[in-house]
């Protein structure tokens, strides 16, 4: 009776077609899985489909992880460029020959979610960026008799970085057929309400595993000098100012290094930069299957690992003295959403310092959880490391009050909840 009853619930379980344009694409791969590891959490409760773009290696169509996994081909195989490996607005800017990709990965991507709602009775459409995969949710559904209601994820760029009349007139249009939307801080919630929009927002962190994942290690030794960076090399991050920042830090602690993990577009001119003030060491992570604590200390010197998988960037806070995060406004206005490397460092009771923009403010408490510093300002930054980095007390403090606050209002479990509760209100409107 009981395998009865469990068979008729799983059977009657909502279900949830989701959009997206960041999700790894294989088991082990680097590009950033918040998205993943949210529609894993949520599979406890609903049924969740998942439609993301294709690329040369990956599944068209999967079953992972109790995750339905469909993605849509743009381009000839080979030539498919716009999305991963960097974020689609940054390979545009960077190069913007690749824009002619855009059409064909709107169409292709509507077309596919078209195709899946007429085949599949969905409950809830969650698109992760109102632009494009909300206004790709809404127009699949245009003629449609049953309008499945929509909730729409802003994780910042499709918010910060997509400016003009245009963009506004075309979130406004997206929200206006969305039963809510949600954004990852309360900086993304006052601009969504000085833009006008009516639509009912709830400001929703992205999560991550703060209980068995990002946690402490005491086995792992901590390193007395190690600076560590880890995120995309783009504008938007300031890689530059922390290296120009570590300059000044090198003089007054010669035995300190700088650990950056991760790639992106501006990796070249981060070395070429890195290499005028200091010695560079290139070490991607395939090439070591070893933990980083073996890495040999390397005084004065930079060092880039690359990508690294999600499951192996524990070892990487677990063991430098400090993370940084020297993120500023990029040209273009793009920013960050929240910052969830902040999230995971302080899960693994390294101490952060991170630039000062609004939405950093929602995951350091300066001089509780953090040390904060003006955006841009090198020596500020050098100055703040340097603390940071003679004062083992200040760390300590730092570190366990982080934790403590990161577990609170963090962990996958608290997020969970929220986004359930949410899409389950979304459902029970038709719009």
């Amino acid at each position: 009776m009981w395998a009865l009853e469990q068979r008729r619930a799983f059977s009657e379980r909502k279900r949830v077609l989701v959009l997206t344009s960041t999700f790894p694409r294989w088991p082990g791969d680097t590009e950033p899985r918040f998205v993943y590891d949210l529609c894993l959490k949520l599979a406890e409760s609903f049924e969740m489909h998942v439609v993301a773009p294709h690329t040369d290696g990956a599944e068209r169509v999967e079953r992972w992880n109790g995750l339905h996994v469909h993605r849509f081909q743009y381009f000839p195989e080979q030539w498919q460029s716009l999305a991963y490996e960097g974020g689609i607005l940054t390979k545009l800017r960077k190069n913007p020959l690749i824009a002619v990709q855009v059409p064909f990965f709107l169409g292709s991507q509507i077309l596919l979610v078209r195709r899946l709602l007429e085949r599949l009775s969905f409950d809830a459409v969650h698109a992760h960026w109102i632009l494009p995969q909300g206004l790709c949710a809404v127009l699949a559904q245009a003629g449609r008799r049953r309008k499945v209601p929509i909730l729409c994820t802003s994780h910042g760029g499709d918010l910060f970085g997509l400016r003009g009349a245009l963009f506004d007139a075309l979130r406004r249009w997206v929200l206006s057929r969305s039963a809510a939307v949600t954004v990852v801080s309360h900086a993304m919630a006052e601009r969504m309400r000085t833009s006008g929009i009516t639509t009912p927002c709830h400001v929703i962190p992205m999560g991550t595993d703060l209980k068995t994942l990002f946690t402490p290690d005491p086995r792992t030794p901590r390193r007395t000098a190690t600076v560590l960076f880890v995120g995309r090399l783009v504008e938007k991050k300031g890689v530059r100012y922390l290296i120009q920042a570590f300059g000044h830090v090198r003089r007054r602690l010669p035995e300190a290094e700088l650990w950056i993990v991760g790639s992106g577009p501006d990796k070249a001119f981060l070395k070429k930069q890195a290499a005028s003030i200091a010695p560079v060491h290139s070490l991607e992570w395939g090439e070591r299957p070893v933990p980083c604590v073996d890495f040999p200390v390397c005084p004065g010197a930079i060092t880039f690992f690359g990508s690294v998988p999600h499951g192996e960037l524990p070892h990487f806070y677990r063991s430098a003295t400090v993370t940084v995060v020297p993120s500023v406004v990029a040209q273009s206005g793009d920013q960050e959403g929240l910052g969830l490397v902040l999230v995971e460092a302080m899960g693994c009771g390294c101490p952060v310092i991170a630039s000062d923009l609004p939405a950093i403010r929602d995951v350091i408490r300066p001089g509780e959880t953090g040390l904060v510093v003006p955006p841009k300002e090198s020596r500020a930054l050098a100055e703040a490391i340097g603390t940071a980095l003679s004062q083992p007390a200040l760390r300590q403090k730092l570190s366990n009050d982080a934790r403590r606050w990161a577990l609170q209002a963090f962990d996958w479990t608290t997020i969970e909840e929220k986004y359930r509760k949410t899409l389950t209100e979304v459902m029970q409107r038709s719009r």
